[in-house]
């Protein structure tokens, strides 16, 4: 059987790069194309595979990231070998505002990080950034019902897996963030902070009014309310995945759908984000179809499906991570992958987003087994 935890040790290892300040970074991926510390990766490394990173390397990434912040709140998309940060998906010509997933994904792994150490010595972190993680959703476009809306100009770039992608109007996945967010900086919070009732009252806004605003007929979840208001299958699956307020019929329809669809819209254990023969509507630069963000298969959303459909179809659940592992050990694990598509070997989250959901995968099976 393929050692997950050892392919996620091993790629965690390999693609680490020193800072000039002599720190070790975590760039998404073992072969030096991504030379700086991304936010989101780096987030998704610790949440799901915080265990398999040494405390202090967690902490150092953290505040490398953390002092990289804008004087008006806003937390880098990356942060580059020599200190340079920058706020926005691709190089300094890229045509959007900044990435609207990186002040959530900072707040994530610093709660994740948190956690792993001890209560008084989280609190003094917590009370040493709390400032910064606040102005990171502070600057965010927030309407009145919580949600994230893209309509500046030229718009946002939005979560960091589209951030090709030219979304607008409000915003699911990115929402989505934002909830978790907010419940793990409200949790924090001391009584007399002037922000936790605000916080609060936008956990409440996006679970009365998200549902309603992003449902579509399939009971899937929209990407976007303006353009590319098109079923997000990652988004769908992440909502189940976090516990976001869903309704049980609501539950059953997304599995109903998923499992359906489950043909079209899955390669070797990979994820499309879209559901088959479809493609986004705008991208800010050009994404051929059927590849990277457009089309190709990723295993950074394989563990949100499995939790999708795993009360549903436990052994189909099964036989999605069975099918994955296989393609690891046999191919690679690379960023996003299609029929006689590959792109970037020894990608990172594409390990600990699964590893994430092992342990629930392993006793899943072992119950299929008895």
């Amino acid at each position: 059987m393929f050692d997950l935890k050892a392919a996620t040790k091993k790629l965690l290892d390999g693609c680490v790069i020193p800072s000039t300040t002599g720190i070790k970074l975590f760039t998404p991926d073992g072969q030096g194309n991504y030379k700086a510390v991304w936010a989101r990766d780096f987030a998704y490394m610790v949440e799901y595979a915080g265990k398999l990173i040494s405390i202090e390397n967690i902490k150092e990434n953290l505040e490398y990231l953390l002092e990289g912040a804008a004087p008006n709140g806003w937390i880098p998309d990356r942060v580059e070998e020599d200190k340079t940060a920058r706020y926005t998906a691709g190089g300094g010509d890229f045509p959007a505002n900044p990435n609207l997933d990186n002040g959530c994904f900072i707040i994530l792994a610093v709660d994740t990080y948190l956690n792993l150490i001890e209560p008084e010595e989280a609190s003094s972190f917590f009370t040493k950034w709390c400032d910064t993680l606040c102005r990171g959703i502070d600057c965010l476009p927030i309407n009145r019902d919580g949600i994230i809306e893209n309509i500046s100009t030229p718009p946002h770039s939005p979560y960091g897996f589209t951030d090709c992608i030219c979304k607008t109007g409000l915003l699911a996945m990115e929402t989505l963030l934002l909830w978790r967010a907010l419940n793990c900086l409200y949790k924090r919070l001391p009584q007399n902070n002037i922000r936790k009732n605000t916080y609060f009252q936008y956990i409440k806004n996006i679970e009365n009014s998200f549902v309603n605003i992003f449902t579509s007929p399939e009971g899937m979840f929209y990407a976007a309310t303006g353009t590319c208001k098109q079923i997000d299958i990652w988004a769908t699956c992440y909502a189940v995945s976090i516990g976001f307020p869903i309704s049980d019929f609501q539950k059953n329809q997304i599995a109903d759908w998923l499992l359906k669809n489950y043909d079209s819209i899955v390669y070797c254990g990979q994820i499309r984000h879209l559901p088959a023969n479809t493609y986004w509507e705008a991208t800010f630069i050009d994404v051929p179809k059927n590849t990277y963000q457009n089309g190709a298969f990723w295993a950074t959303a394989t563990g949100w499906f499995f939790d999708a459909i795993a009360s549903f179809n436990a052994s189909k659940a099964c036989s999605l991570i069975d099918d994955l592992l296989q393609y690891f050990k046999n191919v690679g694990i690379y960023e996003c992958v299609g029929p006689g598509y590959k792109k970037l070997d020894t990608y990172v989250a594409s390990a600990t987003n699964v590893y994430g959901i092992y342990e629930k995968y392993l006793q899943l099976k072992s119950n299929l087994n008895k």
